[in-house]
């Protein structure tokens, strides 16, 4: 299965000229799988959400990279990142951007985040202000909410044991009720593969499962610019014009509505995004 992963990477590099590599985290030798693209006075991270891979990016990426040097991460305990962390959540991936800002002397940085990693993209901004200047909540998680006895066990039943990767594709692919991309079954398989490798589910799990205390009380603390960018069918929420309002309200931010799109907009339409970010940027 690893092999299989390992193999289509290899070719997207060579096709596309894209760089991968990982940097360790101080933490028993974790390390983080990331891809660096384009070259610009502005930097573009990209942080993909829960079970998600960084190759989710590429379309944005690729219409970004004259504007922008842009990094794409894995998730700790996902993609090409390692197992070898004691815990998966939120206000560690916001640790996790925050460590690769500094590692890297990174500044002029947007961060486009995705459902959990919203609220990591919070956490790393406000305590960053001096070098992040924008952040993109693309169909964001970013409330501190315990989750119910039955939800929690609906998720153990459906990604445990050998039929968690398998339940966790369709689980995903759902996620993109009408607009679907066309490589959607191609990425949603390498998902597949990589989930199959030791140790990725529980992962996942963890990042389901883990609560948001740190990234929520940042919410009150943010000083950079925001855009919540909601898919007008988004199945994860009930109302998600409503829940694109309210999160533009904490935020202080801006918000979009993504029409005809689910849980990844900027999937979906990355020219709009595109166009978005580029007016954010510009505004003062």
């Amino acid at each position: 299965m690893k092999l299989a992963y390992i193999c289509y990477t290899l070719s997207l590099f060579i096709m596309t000229g894209i760089s991968a590599e990982k940097v360790s985290i101080n933490e028993k030798g974790g390390q983080l799988g990331y891809l660096k693209m384009g070259k610009g006075t502005r930097t573009l991270i990209l942080v993909p959400g829960i079970g998600d891979l960084k190759e989710n990016y590429l379309d944005l990426a690729n219409e970004m990279a004259k504007d922008a040097t842009i990094y794409a991460l894995d998730l700790r305990g996902l993609g090409e990142s390692s197992i070898k962390f004691e815990s998966f959540g939120a206000d560690e991936t916001g640790s996790d951007i925050e460590f690769f800002i500094k590692h890297f002397d990174l500044t002029n940085v947007t961060i486009v985040s995705n459902s959990m990693s919203a609220a990591s993209a919070i956490y790393a901004a406000t305590r960053l202000p001096e070098r992040v200047e924008a952040i993109i909540l693309t169909g964001p998680f970013i409330r501190n909410k315990e989750m119910g006895f039955f939800l929690k066990g609906g998720i153990g039943a459906m990604f445990s044991g050998p039929w968690g990767p398998a339940m966790f594709k369709s689980f995903y692919k759902g996620l993109y009720p009408v607009n679907q991309p066309k490589d959607l079954e191609e990425h949603s398989d390498r998902i597949k593969i990589n989930l199959n490798e030791d140790g990725r589910m529980s992962a996942v799990r963890s990042m389901f499962y883990a609560g948001k205390p740190e990234s929520e009380k940042s919410i009150s603390k943010l000083k950079t610019k925001v855009a919540v960018i909601m898919g007008d069918k988004d199945p994860d929420f009930d109302d998600p014009l409503q829940e694109a309002k309210e999160i533009a309200a904490l935020t202080k931010g801006e918000y979009h509505m993504f029409e005809n799109c689910g849980h990844y907009p900027y999937k979906e339409d990355p020219l709009l995004l595109k166009k978005i970010i580029i007016e954010l940027w510009q505004k003062k």
